[in-house]
């Protein structure tokens, strides 16, 4: 696959199963591969990310469902409900983060930058989602992007040891896709795009 190709068949894949064509260590390296090669400002490198399989994949999802219960009620959580396990019913989870120790160093040693460090933060750790979730496009692997941040950060940190000053920003459910993907409708390119001589 090209790469405009694998663009155009990236999509939010919420119909996924617990398999997928490469090996936990194939899939370990190539991840390794696009977390050290996806630039960050200052080549601060503070995106970090962490790969839940198996019964750590069942059980994040699980608790986000156990939280939701408390914060939903009747059909709202039903349906609620049923998109998560939707996720859990796939293979792995990726957690993203953004180490706060570094970049709140960054800006204490420049401070001329100082206001614009956590927000290429926020850009750096886009770059790392979207080259995760191109590169398993690449392998056949189906993801979509989850943000339960705050409601499930403290008992990520505390069930899987996270350090305190890494900032969770969102979660990435994937396994092999059971749906074909379908077109989404694009704006008109001059609405998006100017080209100046």
């Amino acid at each position: 696959m090209d790469f405009i190709e694998i663009l155009k068949r990236r999509r939010s894949n919420y119909s996924i199963t617990d398999k997928i064509n490469i090996s936990d260590n194939e899939l370990t390296e190539f991840l390794e591969e696009i977390i050290k090669y996806t630039p960050s400002a200052f080549n601060s490198q503070s995106q970090r990310a962490v790969l839940l399989l198996d019964e750590k994949h069942k059980l994040f999802w699980n608790q986000l469902i156990e939280i939701m219960s408390n914060i939903l009620k009747g059909e709202q959580f039903e349906k609620t409900k049923v998109k998560i396990n939707g996720f859990k019913a796939g293979y792995g989870t990726i957690l993203f983060f953004d180490d706060s120790s570094t970049t709140n160093g960054l800006m204490e040693k420049f401070p001329l930058y100082k206001e614009n460090f956590k927000k290429w933060a926020i850009e750096q750790n886009g770059m790392l989602q979207s080259n995760v979730w191109l590169g398993l496009k690449t392998k056949e692997i189906g993801a979509s992007l989850q943000h339960y941040n705050e409601l499930v950060e403290e008992f990520v940190k505390k069930e899987f040891n996270i350090p305190e000053a890494w900032k969770l920003n969102a979660q990435m459910p994937f396994g092999n896709v059971t749906e074909a993907e379908k077109e989404k409708d694009k704006l008109e390119m001059n609405k998006r795009f100017k080209i100046i001589k």
